[in-house]
């Protein structure tokens, strides 16, 4: 079978089943209802939703500087 390339009509329709996925799963994990949820601002939505734990951050020069410190040399 031949590949058809790109298709703008698909990669479209694509993205909105993303969208209204995104959506289903902050009803069902998060217990927004619909009307919350399209009148939220959605930029400020992902922002909050991809935050992580200061542990989970990735670490600088000054925090492995600071660890090195902490256990001591030799």
């Amino acid at each position: 079978m031949k590949s058809r390339g790109y298709d703008p009509i698909r990669e479209w329709n694509q993205m909105i089943e993303d969208f209204d996925y995104q959506e289903q799963q902050m009803i069902i994990n998060v217990h927004m209802s619909l009307d919350e949820l399209e009148n939220t601002d959605y930029f400020r939505l992902i922002e909050v939703m991809s935050a992580r734990s200061r542990e989970d951050r990735p670490k600088t020069l000054w925090d492995l500087a600071d660890m090195v410190d902490g256990v001591g040399r030799r």
